[in-house]
């Protein structure tokens, strides 16, 4: 071999690695910088975007996407895209699309037939740049669009294929996150129903304690209640002979004053007065207590859904009389419904309970205005707490959501309250919500017949 072809052959080997250095270079690059992005972003969007541009330092193209096979292997969905105004409608993919199947590096897009399937997102451009990417969870493919044909070199298809390596063990890194949220939802929502079923066997064991005092209670209550009743007759007894012996006997006068029977006639009125109204409010709250935690929770009967918030209304009253105000505006005659006290009860004090808990600078009002509308029995509850917002309130309603923290809170006293509604024929529904306040609706049939 002459000099000048060793010379010859020393360049073109010297070409070639200078070639491989620079593939090199460009992948350390674009490894580097995908960390980079990885490490910088929480969100999938950004992380994605910022991939995105990573490519661009190393391959000029117009638009990149990735679109994800799904399940059934016929359709594809846009997972991600730059720029960001590419359709998003899902894809119709059939067996001979190879998008999935091998990389492609395509000169001119309008020669392919079976690339017409993918214009509503490639509109536009003439030529493509394609790698598949898997997953133990799914089957994806990037795309590196161009609006000239054969924009796309050798290198640049090779620079791709080793970094695709990188774009897949990201998205499965992607999958594994979203299982992990998945497993730590379901976790979470396991837990606070494990704690719902031990509250609700303590609540329950609660009523059925509730229901032997109030029991227990009523008895002596009763005793005290008539002996009070015959005391006030007696004392009226006193009272007439008291006066007919002063009026009689003149010379009693002086001593009746020294004595200020006058004022202890008066006074023990008073006293007795108060006794028996207390005693009548513990009467009413015993039977309030015994009538709520009644067992049966089947029976449908004629109710007067007036009296009935009443009496739930001083149940609450009781917890929520240090922070807030219950104020009620019913009609004056009944108002009558078909259903069942017991689980009524629920809903209204549910829905009390939270209006309480909304309400933090202890000046609150909780106003209940109920009234009649096309045969239908309106209640309103409306509060001045801190509101709901607005990404909470399109959630409130479903079971196990609360934001509450865990062992504080079950997530499912609005759902119960709304299906119990339901079973009644009613509704139950968020009519406003703001910085002010929130209004809450119950809605029940007027009675035609249980």
């Amino acid at each position: 071999m002459t000099l000048p072809e060793l010379w010859q052959e020393k360049i073109l080997q010297l070409t070639y690695e200078k070639q491989q250095l620079e593939q090199f270079r460009q992948l350390n690059e674009l490894l580097s910088r995908g960390l980079a992005a990885i490490l910088s972003s929480e969100q999938q969007e950004t992380l994605f975007s910022k991939l995105f541009d990573v490519v661009t330092h190393v391959i000029d193209y117009d638009a990149i996407l990735i679109l994800q096979l799904n399940d059934q292997q016929t359709t594809a969905q846009l997972l991600a895209c730059l720029p960001a105004t590419l359709p998003t409608a899902d894809l119709t993919i059939d067996a001979s699309c190879p998008l999935f199947r091998q990389d492609l590096n395509l000169f001119d897009l309008s020669l392919l037939d079976w690339w017409q399937q993918l214009l509503p997102l490639t509109a536009g451009y003439k030529s493509a740049l394609t790698y598949p990417l898997h997953t133990p969870q799914s089957a994806y493919t990037m795309i590196l669009l161009s609006r000239r044909i054969g924009a796309f070199s050798a290198n640049s298809a090779v620079i791709l294929r080793s970094f695709s390596t990188f774009i897949a063990s990201t998205l499965s890194q992607l999958e594994k996150r979203k299982l992990q949220d998945e497993r730590d939802t379901l976790r979470a929502q396991q837990h606070r129903i494990e704690q719902s079923l031990l509250r609700q066997e303590k609540m329950a064991a609660i009523g059925q304690l509730a229901a032997g005092v109030a029991h227990e209670l009523n008895n002596p209550l009763g005793f005290i209640y008539c002996n009070l009743n015959t005391l006030k007759h007696y004392l009226q007894q006193y009272d007439s002979f008291i006066q007919s012996s002063v009026a009689a006997h003149p010379e009693l006068i002086p001593q009746a004053k020294a004595l200020q029977l006058d004022y202890i006639r008066s006074e023990s009125k008073d006293l007795l007065e108060e006794s028996l109204e207390g005693a009548r409010r513990a009467r009413d709250i015993i039977n309030n207590l015994r009538t709520f935690s009644h067992p049966d929770e089947k029976t449908m009967q004629e109710i007067d859904f007036g009296t009935l918030l009443k009496d739930t209304a001083r149940i609450a009253q009781t917890q929520v009389k240090h922070n807030a105000k219950i104020q009620l505006d019913l009609p004056d005659s009944p108002a009558m419904v078909c259903g069942n006290s017991t689980q009524l009860s629920q809903v209204l004090l549910n829905l009390l309970m939270n209006a309480n808990q909304a309400i933090t600078n202890g000046k609150g009002e909780i106003r209940l205005i109920l009234r009649e509308t096309s045969g239908l029995w309106q209640l309103q509850i409306t509060d001045n707490g801190c509101g709901i917002a607005e990404h909470v309130a399109a959630h409130i309603f479903e079971p196990f959501f609360t934001t509450k923290p865990v062992g504080q809170g079950t997530g499912l006293g609005l759902s119960m309250s709304r299906a119990i509604a339901e079973q009644h024929g009613g509704s139950l529904m968020l009519a406003s919500s703001g910085s002010t306040g929130s209004s809450f609706v119950l809605t029940l049939p007027a009675l035609e017949q249980c």
